[in-house]
């Protein structure tokens, strides 16, 4: 356990909740009553059935929400009934700016979609565009370019199709 959390047992800090199975949105709603900030990235999904089409959210990290709070209220979290496990964030910085990045997607409503993590690749920025600004990888995938957004904690990413042409070398 990091010192820091046990100097401040009462600072809210970033967690990594590991949910029970398809329980992200309930985790996600438990949060909110207790009030804690949380962050549950999802993307719409379609359904078809008999004879309609249902679009829903579908978490972007199956098995995992984001929520802060204080090192005391994770025993509560994990008795919600709805968290497998808590996994501590030992550099608050990184997985902040991780997940400032796929909100940042979102909110442009770019075309995200699960993919494997990828450790290697080269840096990139998108240099214009809804998601102008944002840094992630790029991978090569069917003769398509691929712009991947990752959570290194998880070992997860998302990934977009983009032309090769809107990015540049990040720093």
């Amino acid at each position: 356990m990091n010192s820091e959390l046990l100097a401040n047992p009462d600072e809210p800090v970033w967690w990594v909740v590991h949910t029970r199975p398809r329980c992200e949105k309930k985790m996600k709603e438990w949060f909110a009553v207790k009030q804690f900030e949380h962050f549950l990235p999802v993307r719409p999904k379609q359904r078809i059935y008999a004879s309609k089409k249902v679009t829903f959210e579908h978490p972007l990290f199956p098995g995992y929400a984001f929520g802060s709070f204080p090192l005391r209220a994770r025993l509560n979290v994990l008795g919600s009934g709805h968290a497998a496990g808590v996994i501590e964030v030992v550099d608050q910085s990184q997985l902040l700016k991780e997940l400032s990045t796929v909100r940042k997607a979102l909110e442009a409503g770019a075309p995200l979609e699960d993919c494997p993590y990828v450790a290697v690749g080269q840096r990139v920025r998108i240099t214009s565009g809804a998601c102008r600004g944002l840094e992630g990888r790029v991978e090569r995938f069917a003769g398509k370019t691929r712009f991947l957004l990752s959570v290194e904690l998880l070992q997860r990413s998302v990934a977009m199709e983009i032309d090769a042409g809107l990015l540049e070398l990040a720093a």
